[in-house]
């Protein structure tokens, strides 16, 4: 079995479309790691419209704009040149300095890498560590990671980070604690047991409780036997019944509709037998975020294809202007209105004859003239 698979420098059609739908299987359901790293690897979009598209944490078909410059309010790094942002400072995979100053100190002064693909903005979800700038000015994410299904995705977009081990003094360590702490974060194996939840529900939503059961050997199962209660924010607890969700595999779902907001906890212990699987804890904040300002990223890859699959066209605020230009160019759509006459329709005769014979009756037979 493998913990984490490695994609380095491979063309998009090396590996058919039925091996890529392996590997989002082997991430999302076996809960394995996934790196894919190398300019040739996203060279001419060659995964996208792929399996595995939707399981890198950021957009293959959106180079062009790179991302907002005013979302990065640190320095901006000379080309090729890694700069963390805020969450790569505090991230396993990036800190290899005993400190954030000693961490953000290393990486600068590492030499600039010999290129760098030109990758799109962040899913919704994923999380940037660190970027670089583009001859023209605009920045591009070069280690970006996300949790997928059960497990865990990570993208370089670097080529030739040997430059960091064989252009520094040998007492430099950083190539290896990151590549190393970068197969650590990845290898992670899920748990026996794990328990998810929604994100920021609300009170009154009708959520799901999923639990995942698996054996030693990370095989789901089937006929484990699940005791699950919930502890809400007063101190009540009350037991959650759980039911086989799908037959196949190891997930056993429950409804809730949490009244109040404050913090939830989940506690689950399977069984199969007389053996015990494992156990399992989970919070849950009920109320805790507005989700109006939730995700308030721009998300220019999602509206690229909103507005291609509604015969739209997507325009930055530098392109205002062009508008009214491209409208007054549209030919319209809605035919004009059409006139017609309702006496000229048999079912207005139709239906003033039924109401005219239908009085007549009445009144004839209420002895009415």
């Amino acid at each position: 079995l493998y913990d984490a698979l490695v994609i380095a420098n491979v063309e998009g059609d090396f590996f058919s479309r039925a091996q890529l739908k392996i590997v989002a299987d082997f991430v999302a359901e076996r809960g394995g790691g996934l790196l894919v790293l190398g300019g040739k690897s996203f060279a001419q979009r060659g995964l996208s419209g792929t399996p595995l598209e939707e399981v890198l944490p950021v957009e293959l078909n959106d180079r062009r704009g790179g991302l907002v410059r005013p979302a990065f309010a640190g320095d901006l790094p000379a080309h090729n040149r890694l700069v963390l942002t805020p969450e790569g400072e505090a991230h396993p995979i990036m800190r290899i300095g005993a400190s954030a100053d000693e961490t953000r100190k290393l990486w600068s002064a590492l030499p600039p890498l010999a290129a760098s693909a030109p990758l799109g903005g962040p899913r919704p979800g994923a999380t940037i560590l660190a970027l670089t700038t583009a001859p023209g000015g605009g920045l591009f994410p070069v280690v970006a990671v996300q949790r997928y299904g059960q497990g865990r995705s990570m993208v370089f977009a670097g080529e030739a980070s040997w430059r960091w081990k064989m252009l520094v003094p040998s007492t430099d360590r950083s190539y290896e604690f990151f590549w190393r702490q970068s197969a650590r974060w990845l290898s992670t194996a899920p748990e026996s047991v794990a328990i998810r939840v929604p994100d920021s529900p609300e009170p009154g939503d009708a959520i799901s409780i999923d639990v995942d059961v698996r054996d030693a050997a990370f095989a789901p199962v089937t006929n484990a036997a699940i005791d699950a209660t919930l502890t809400m924010p007063g101190g009540a607890t009350q037991s959650i019944a759980l039911r086989h969700a799908d037959p196949a595999g190891g997930r056993y779902t429950a409804a809730l509709g949490p009244e109040q907001p404050g913090l939830y906890r989940i506690h689950a212990e399977a069984r199969r037998g007389a053996g015990t699987l494992g156990t399992a804890d989970r919070w849950m904040y009920v109320g805790g975020a507005d989700r109006e300002f939730a995700d308030p990223r721009l998300n220019e890859g999602f509206l690229r294809r909103v507005a291609r699959n509604s015969g739209g066209r997507y325009v930055r605020a530098a392109e205002a202007s062009k508008v009214p230009g491209w409208l007054e160019a549209t030919v319209p759509q809605n035919a004009a209105p059409e006139r017609r006459d309702l006496w000229h329709e048999p079912w207005a005769f139709a239906l003033i004859i039924a109401l005219l014979s239908t009085e007549w009756i009445l009144r004839r037979r209420w002895g009415l003239r």
